[in-house]
């Protein structure tokens, strides 16, 4: 949050093309929806029903940015440092239908470095103190599992995602939050395709996704402000490797690594929400459980 200085005062088209273009990817996502189903089986459904735990760590790569040129290098401050995580997830795939739901939660707790200034007006006096910083990110997915093999098998997949923020300033406290619809494709490797006998098999997943924020915003309750905030594209990237200690359980490491932004609020009480970008990896270990 910074004080505003002192000095701061389709095109359309034709119907038809529309409608045919609409029957005509309708048409062949039906066609590769059957063709998947024929080609998916009971083992890769086995290996995708599961539910698991995780614990590691988040690292917070926050940084935002001066937007009225006081500061030499254009950043008012930045937020970073490794903090407690924590989370579920569970997942479900289809035996006879390209179809697989999964939903996840997770909890970062803890302190990060907090590097950036005091603001009198136009003055800013270097800052440095520890923020507390309490995260929830919520998820939900839909996977549409194509090209299958044993070995191999290939999830586009649709993500609604949310998330929220309180951190925790020596002054005061700032909660933001936002929501996000993306879109990307999920890689699976299984070392067989015999669930039945999985006890020392490997598996290994890949993930991308892009996408752009459906809401975002900014509230400091003790300084009466609450305001939207610009919504702004973000990525993610995420790797999991896993191995069947036994018949129903696996252990797993993974790293996911994501990048957003936030544009700046407008003026309310004579402060605004500069814009600001943020990197987030986890790292994590975990426990997984066949149903």
């Amino acid at each position: 949050m910074i004080p505003l200085p002192a000095n701061v005062v389709a095109r359309k088209f034709p119907k038809h093309f529309f409608g045919n273009s609409i029957a005509f990817f309708g048409a062949q996502l039906f066609a590769s929806g059957a063709l998947a189903a024929q080609a998916s089986d009971i083992a890769w459904a086995a290996h995708n029903r599961i539910l698991t735990v995780n614990f590691g760590y988040l690292n917070q790569d926050y940084t935002e940015h001066d937007p009225y040129g006081l500061t030499a290098d254009g950043t008012l401050d930045t937020e970073r440092g490794n903090i407690n995580s924590a989370g579920f997830g569970a997942r479900w795939q289809a035996e006879t239908i390209p179809l697989q739901l999964q939903a996840t939660a997770r909890r970062s707790n803890g302190g990060t470095h907090y590097n950036g200034y005091l603001q009198s007006g136009n003055s800013l006096t270097p800052y440095s103190a520890t923020t507390g910083n309490i995260m929830l990110d919520i998820a939900a997915r839909a996977g549409f599992p194509i090209a299958q093999s044993e070995n191999w098998q290939w999830i586009p997949f649709i993500e609604l995602q949310h998330h929220r923020w309180q951190r925790e300033l020596t002054q005061y406290t700032e909660n933001f939050k936002h929501t996000a619809g993306l879109a990307g494709l999920q890689v699976q490797w299984r070392q067989r395709a015999d669930a039945d006998a999985a006890i020392g098999m490997w598996s290994f997943e890949l993930e991308g996704a892009a996408g752009k924020m459906l809401d975002a915003d900014m509230r400091a309750d003790s300084l009466g402000f609450n305001q939207p905030l610009g919504k702004r594209s973000l990525w993610q990237l995420g790797a999991t490797a896993s191995y069947d200690i036994a018949p129903q359980w696996r252990i797993s490491a993974d790293a996911h690594t994501q990048r957003l932004g936030y544009g700046q609020s407008a003026i309310q009480n004579g402060m605004s929400e500069p814009s600001s970008t943020t990197r987030q990896t986890t790292i994590g270990i975990g426990l997984g459980w066949r149903y």
